[in-house]
């Protein structure tokens, strides 16, 4: 019996990108790496409308299609893009979350099927102006920084040949008011009425000015409590803390089931700060921020009788930590157990310094008079 020859694959029969660590089909052209997404099939899809141009570099950019790119399809390659590194670990799934969120809101805003190329800066000013209607400040220029990361990205990795101007969009101008911070009678009385994981985590955010998540992050493995030392870089800057645990708060630790993983867990066996995905009545894929810690802090206050403003919740006690170590003088220790990368951010977190400023006023009384 004639065998039939099996003809061999030849180099332009195989596929013709490369899977990135980061878990996207990519392609390295003329010296530079381009990503085209996780999914395989549409990566191939997007390489070829785009190979052309890439390879050569030589086609008239005005019959490219990166110029009759739609607002939906840039903002689902950069959120291809951006799920890759939530897979890597580069940035977190609540940050992503928060991705997906805000360009939602930008597409509906402008028109899903809007070219990019016909974007103008009078659309973006309008895009912030009915931002200014809804959000607080800060979460103004949080969307207004993911929608400038995604034009940016674009214009870095090839995915555009020109994005709209915006620069001709500028964050919202901070106006900082004095924060609530806890006073030592009313840490007192958190203290006395919380439980054994609460009396612990109110404990490390006052100790070592940690928030929410790095109390639902902490692991056994970042703590010595023979030597009374926790070392736990902020994963938000990347910044390393090992810094020094005060006896009552080695005391509390040591009061918990140290059996799994992290310290902390909820009574359902969860993380006390998650980010859940969801599905609504349409399919539509949804992230809902689950903060089990700030809503049994909340708790606690009306338990422990204390009258607070709104916006005071456990991240209080991370000013109030930053504003009393602040009294050491030493600015750079603030930083350090606050892991931030530079001081200005170190000096939002202190409030009432009155004690050094009238200290400071009557230093420069004492030399004028000399």
């Amino acid at each position: 019996m004639t065998k039939i020859p099996i003809k061999r694959k030849t180099r332009s029969d195989k596929f013709p990108l490369t899977l990135h660590k980061t878990g996207q089909f990519c392609k390295k052209i003329r010296g530079k790496l381009h990503y085209f997404g996780n999914d395989k099939k549409k990566a191939m899809e997007r390489y070829l409308e785009r190979a052309a141009y890439l390879h050569t570099g030589k086609v008239n950019k005005s019959d490219s299609p990166l110029q009759t790119m739609t607002l939906k399809t840039l903002c689902n390659l950069y959120l291809d893009y951006q799920n890759s590194r939530v897979q890597a670990e580069e940035i977190s799934v609540r940050h992503y979350a928060d991705e997906v969120d805000s360009l939602k809101k930008l597409a509906r805003f402008l028109g899903s099927n809007l070219c990019v190329s016909e974007i103008t800066a009078l659309d973006l000013q309008n895009y912030k102006r009915n931002l200014n209607k809804s959000y607080s400040q800060n979460r103004i220029n949080l969307n207004l920084a993911i929608m400038k990361a995604m034009f940016h990205w674009a214009k870095k990795n090839d995915v555009l040949n020109a994005i709209p101007n915006i620069d001709a969009v500028s964050k919202v101008k901070l106006i900082r008011k004095e924060k609530q911070t806890f006073t030592i009678e009313q840490i007192k009385k958190l203290i006395e009425n919380a439980d054994l994981q609460m009396r612990a985590m109110i404990l490390l955010g006052l100790n070592c000015g940690f928030g929410c998540t790095d109390c639902a992050e902490l692991q056994w493995s970042n703590l010595d409590l023979n030597h009374s030392r926790v070392d736990f870089p902020r994963r938000k800057t990347g910044i390393s803390r090992n810094l020094l645990l005060w006896p009552e708060t080695v005391e509390a630790l040591t009061k918990l089931t140290n059996s799994r993983e992290l310290v902390f867990y909820t009574a359902f066996g969860n993380p006390w700060v998650r980010t859940i995905k969801k599905k609504d009545e349409n399919g539509t894929e949804k992230y809902i921020h689950d903060d089990a810690i700030s809503k049994k802090f909340c708790k606690l206050l009306k338990q422990a009788g204390i009258a607070v403003v709104k916006g005071v919740g456990f991240y209080t006690l991370r000013r109030t930590a930053a504003t009393l170590a602040a009294r050491s003088r030493d600015p750079f220790a603030v930083q350090k157990l606050l892991g931030h990368a530079d001081l200005k951010m170190a000096s939002v977190y202190v409030q009432d310094v009155s004690e050094q400023t009238d200290r400071a006023i009557n230093n420069t009384r004492n030399l004028l008079i000399q």
